[in-house]
This record gives C-alpha cells, structure tokens and sequence, in this order.
C-alpha cells in the first residue's frame, strides 16, 4: 500500500463530534499530528452551532449521542445547502452493516470504525478529498 505523507492535510479544519470528551481528546490530538486543524463539539446540536459560526473542511461524528445523534447531524448537514459540501466522516464503535448502510444512505461520505489508526484516516482523508496517492 502507498504510504502518505500525513503533511498533505496541513491546513485543512476538521471538526471532531463526540459525547466522550476522551474520544474527541484522542481523535483531535491524531488528527493534530497529521497536520489538520480540529475543533470540538460534544454533540449534534453543538455542532450545528460550530458548522454555522465557521467553517470547516471535513465533519467526523459519532452516532450515539445525546440532543443529536450523528444520524441526525448528517442528514441536516446533508439537507442544508450552505453544509452539503463537507464531507462526513462517521467514527463509531458500531460496525453492524445496518448501522453503516444507515450512516451512508443519509449522505455520509464514509464510515470508519473506533479506533481509528493513522493509516485508516489517511486513507479516508485521500477519499474524501480526492487525493491521489
């Protein structure tokens, strides 16, 4: 496999939406080290909040969430003309396929599951930016 150079995503803002604040501890500081700049919220509504206030090259979500899940979040994302355009990814600990084929359905751009590993999330970063590698 085609190693990638994790400095391609420099620059680019992710915001990272997890109930947990230690996942989102963890996940923000992977994505710190691949050179991306990660904001935080703790939940859907949140996150809403935050995606209106700036913007933001990619969302990774949870599903299972308090006030709004992350199915909630990327069909709103998804409907709303303004968001549409940035990716989602959901990160969660479900890899039951109807979980997956839920997520995917509702407009996620890709589906990865907890934890992650550095090489899994540059290979969704190459996707869903287009990168070719």
């Amino acid at each position: 496999m085609a190693q990638i150079d994790g400095s391609i995503w420099q620059g680019k803002s992710v915001l990272v939406v997890d109930d947990y604040q230690a996942v989102r501890k963890t996940i923000k500081e992977l994505f710190a080290t691949m050179g991306l700049a990660v904001s935080e919220a703790g939940n859907g509504v949140e996150a809403l909040e935050k995606l209106n206030a700036g913007k933001y090259d990619l969302i990774v979500s949870d599903l299972v969430m308090a006030e709004m899940d992350g199915f909630e979040l990327t069909e709103t994302v998804k409907n709303n003309p303004g968001l549409r355009s940035i990716p989602i990814v959901i990160l969660s600990t479900h890899a039951d396929y109807k979980y997956i084929f839920r997520a995917l359905r509702l407009g996620a751009d890709d589906y990865l599951i907890k934890p992650p590993t550095a090489e899994m999330v540059n290979i969704v970063l190459a996707r869903v930016f287009n990168h070719e590698w």
